[in-house]
This record gives structure tokens, C-alpha cells and sequence, in this order.
């Protein structure tokens, strides 16, 4: 284990307490903030993860193709992506400048606190010479945010540096035998990070009864939700009902918890949840799936997948959307090898 996540690891004094206390500050419970770090950890402290990372390279490369300094910019993710950006860039023994999304400098301080490589290096989304100053800083560029903002940075990033941009993605789930051990898991898949980020499941598609589905997922949710707490924001609270009168309107069923609400449409067209766990369940159809496979991060599933999936489409079952591996791609890339410099053998 690094010196940095050594430090990180007790969540309940040091830096991980101040990384923990950081996050709910950013919108979570402790309970969900809590659980979404210790995943993050628990995918670092897996026995040979260090290693499977580490394997990307190759066996003779020179010091010399590995980046001095990357700057990560998080524009839009959840503390645990920060974090996973940040370790990357230090695997490769780079000091590592960190841009977090506006109100999580706190995130990055106590990310810093773990280690002396690591400099927030905070600048608003409206100064673009402080932008530029920082891209000036790097030889290697990593952000993780919207399409709009990955562009934008990717066209200010200088032509010698190394850049690798993560953009907008969605998750779902496909279920081919839905059983309670499966609602379960989609559940647990829903409460995490509140459904934020882009590993959170916006839909089901079910190839047996979604009512029955739903009704299913919504019982696992209540016997869940209490140790997951979360805080419903106002405009939030809008935007579901909204969504649950639309699938009412449709002829859909709505399954209420004190937290979540799981839908059913008959249209299974894909369709993106409000957020806030609000989940909706389509029946399964094929077509469907293929529509969404170009902005699609992880299909979840209790079986292989109806359909071929392209390489950046990960696959996992239900309960694990929101605990990738270390050895995950995300979107399909590797994890190291695109922050070497540019002129370096790959």
C-alpha cells in the first residue's frame, strides 16, 4: 500500500477523517460517504491490484517517459474518482496537481494532507489564465467531467503534454432472471453515492415482469435505506415527482420508499433517471440497448449480455456497478499508459 492511502485509510482521524468529513460536506450522509470511500479503498487494498496496474507498463521503460507533474482535473465526478485520478497519477511517481469541482477543495486538501506530492492547485471554471497556467504546470492532463468540459481543456492543453479525458457516461442493468438476490443487488447499486456519478444505474431492463421487478427492488431498498440516509434537496424532490407522474401518466407503477422510488415505463426506450434514487424499470429490449452502447460505462447483469458490447463497456453483477476494480478501464482505457509522455514507447 502507498504512503497516501496508508494515511487514507482510517477514515476516523488524519487525512481520512478530513477526506471523509470533506465529502459529506460535499452533499452525502456520513453513512453514504463512508461506504463509498471505504469501496474506493477496499479496490486498492485488493491482494495483486497494485501489481495488475503496474503491468501496463512496459517491462524496460525509462524513467524518462514517466510525467514529472499531472494535473488532475475533476470537474464533475464524486470524491472517490478524485481520489483513484490522483493515486493513478502517483503510481507513476508524478507530483500531481489537483483542480477539484467547485465546493470540493476540501476534497483535495485532505487528499494533499496524505501526501506532499500532491498540490490542490484550485482555479474558478471562468479564469482561463489560471486554467492555462495550470496546463502550462503539467506534462500530462487528466479530467474527468461533461463532453463540454473535457473539450474545452483538451483544446488548452499544450501539444507536448499528454491528455486523457473522461466524459459523460451512463450506467444500467439488464436481468434476465429477476429474483430477490438480484433486487438486492440493484438496490445496493442505487444507494451508492445517492446514484450519483456515472457507474450509478439510471434503468433496468427486464426480461421477466418489471412491475414485479421493481416491486422487488423498492422492498430491498427499504430494508437498506436506513443505514444509507440521504437528504432529498428541493429541486430534486421536483424532478422525481415529475418523473413519477410521467410514468403514472404512461401506465406505469411507481414503488415508494423514504428515500428512492422505483418506476416502471412500458416504453424501453432508454431514458435517464432524475438522480437521487430514482430508478426506472423498462422491459428489456435489444434495440434499446444498442442506442445506448456509444455513452454506456457499465451494464450490469445476471447473465451475458444480450447483445456484443463495445471494450468500453464494462460488465459486472448487480451490487458492484458502483466498485470497479482497480484494474477497471475507464472507458475503455488504460490507466497508466496515456499519462507517459507523448514522444515515450508505449
Amino acid at each position: 500500500m502507498t504512503p497516501a492511502l496508508l494515511a487514507l485509510a482510517d477514515l476516523d482521524r488524519g487525512p481520512g477523517a478530513a477526506l471523509l468529513a470533506a465529502t459529506v460536506r460535499v452533499g452525502f450522509s456520513e453513512p453514504v460517504a463512508r461506504a463509498g470511500l471505504l469501496a474506493e479503498l477496499d479496490a486498492w487494498r485488493a491482494p495483486g491490484a497494485l501489481d495488475a496496474v503496474l503491468a501496463e507498463l512496459p517491462a524496460d521503460l525509462p524513467a524518462a517517459a514517466r510525467p514529472d507533474t499531472v494535473l488532475v482535473i475533476a470537474a464533475r465526478t464524486l470524491p472517490a474518482s478524485t481520489l483513484r485520478a490522483v493515486l493513478m497519477a502517483r503510481l507513476l511517481g508524478a507530483r500531481v496537481l489537483v483542480k477539484t469541482a467547485s465546493g470540493q477543495d476540501d476534497v483535495a486538501a485532505a487528499i494533499a494532507a496524505a501526501d506532499p506530492a500532491v498540490t490542490p492547485r484550485p482555479f474558478a471554471s471562468t479564469d482561463l489564465i489560471g486554467r492555462d497556467a495550470a496546463l502550462a504546470d503539467a506534462d500530462a492532463v487528466v479530467v474527468l467531467g461533461g463532453d463540454a468540459t473535457v473539450a474545452d481543456v483538451r483544446a488548452h492543453t499544450p501539444p507536448a503534454a499528454a491528455f486523457l479525458g473522461y466524459g459523460h457516461r451512463v450506467s444500467a442493468a439488464w436481468v434476465d432472471h429477476p429474483d430477490d438476490a438480484v433486487a438486492a443487488g440493484l438496490a445496493a447499486d442505487l444507494l451508492a453515492w445517492d446514484q450519483a456519478g456515472c457507474l450509478a444505474p439510471q434503468l433496468v431492463w427486464c426480461a421477466g415482469d418489471p412491475v414485479d421487478l421493481a416491486a422487488r427492488v423498492a422492498a430491498a431498498v427499504h430494508a437498506l435505506e436506513p443505514a444509507l440516509p440521504m437528504d432529498l434537496p428541493p429541486g430534486a424532490a421536483r424532478a422525481r415527482h415529475t418523473a413519477a407522474t410521467l410514468a403514472t401518466m404512461r401506465g406505469g407503477h411507481v414503488f415508494g420508499t423514504a428515500t428512492a422510488r422505483v418506476a416502471t415505463l412500458p416504453d424501453p426506450a432508454f431514458r435517464a433517471s432524475p438522480g437521487h434514487r430514482f430508478l426506472w424499470v423498462l422491459p428489456a429490449d435489444e434495440d434499446a440497448l444498442r442506442a445506448s452502447l456509444p455513452v454506456l460505462s457499465t451494464l450490469a447483469g445476471d447473465a451475458p449480455a444480450a447483445v456484443p458490447l463495445p471494450g468500453h463497456v464494462r460488465r459486472c453483477a448487480p451490487g458492484a456497478m458502483q466498485r470497479p476494480p482497480l484494474t477497471w478501464r475507464h472507458d475503455g482505457l488504460p490507466n497508466l499508459l496515456p499519462m507517459l509522455r507523448l514522444d515515450a514507447p508505449r
